[in-house]
């Protein structure tokens, strides 16, 4: 009986090895070609991005792995000269940096980005090139840091979270103006409005009861850049030349950062 066990302990041990090792790429698999770091060329044609060896001058095709007999700094698959498949880069400790997507030359699927001892950092996702979805990047301990919902390859709404998951700021886009609000303890603390179209910019502040605290409105006129206080209603009841008044221009200036 424990001749057997043993026999089997050996024999699950040795099948643990295989799948380690056929999971690395090796020097001496014939499934990639290794090369050096500096022996391709990248040129460019009508947006697409070629490679070629410098050695032989004709398109890359196959995989390819980067590095030396110490390290390696990437892994790429193509066809005839254009990325199609794996892309990874990799940390100077050999943990994985990026790992990217590609069909026919353009990102197409998942990018996945990871700290430097492997951790995942941030998650995009394309379709020919376009980000589409969401785009998560991630705390150090795996919950999320930050999530955008993307509409026609850029980002429309975001939110930014704490380590506990709660909503510390968010952003998003109406109207043609980017709304970005700062929240405290589940309430908006302040709210930042700027046009994607003209220099429209205003920053409101508001009272714990969610009345406005302080509203102000930063204008250009005559190569002059004033700060505006403004009322509920959105009138101006003071006006601050930056400079003429520095000190105080200094002090609403700073309020929209």
């Amino acid at each position: 009986m424990k001749f057997l066990k043993f026999t089997f302990l050996i024999l699950v041990n040795s099948l643990l090895l295989i799948g380690c090792k056929s999971s690395e790429k090796d020097k001496n698999d014939d499934s990639f070609t290794f090369i050096e770091r500096g022996a391709y060329t990248i040129n460019n044609y009508n947006g697409i991005d070629y490679y070629i060896l410098n050695k032989t001058k004709e398109f890359m095709d196959g995989y390819f792995v980067v590095g030396d007999k110490m390290s390696k700094w990437e892994e790429f698959e193509f066809k005839e000269g254009i990325l199609n498949g794996d892309y990874i880069v990799f940390h100077p400790n050999g943990e994985m940096f990026s790992h990217t997507k590609y069909s026919n030359g353009k990102r197409h699927g998942d990018e996945l980005m990871y700290y430097y001892d492997g951790v995942l950092n941030k998650k995009s996702s394309y379709s020919n090139d376009i980000l589409v979805g969401s785009q998560y990047s991630y705390f150090y301990n795996g919950k999320i840091q930050s999530e955008s919902k993307i509409e026609d390859g850029e980002p429309i709404e975001t939110q930014n979270f704490n380590l506990l998951g709660h909503i510390v700021s968010q952003r998003f886009i109406k109207d043609s103006r980017t709304i970005t609000q700062k929240i405290v303890e589940g309430r908006i603390y302040s709210e930042m409005v700027s046009s994607n179209y003209d220099n429209y910019e205003t920053v409101k502040f508001y009272n714990e009861d969610g009345t406005t605290h302080l509203y102000l409105q930063r204008v250009e006129e005559n190569d002059t850049m004033f700060i505006l206080e403004l009322n509920e209603d959105g009138k101006e009841i003071k006006r601050v030349d930056l400079k003429a008044n520095p000190q105080d221009g200094l002090k609403y200036f700073n309020l929209f950062n």
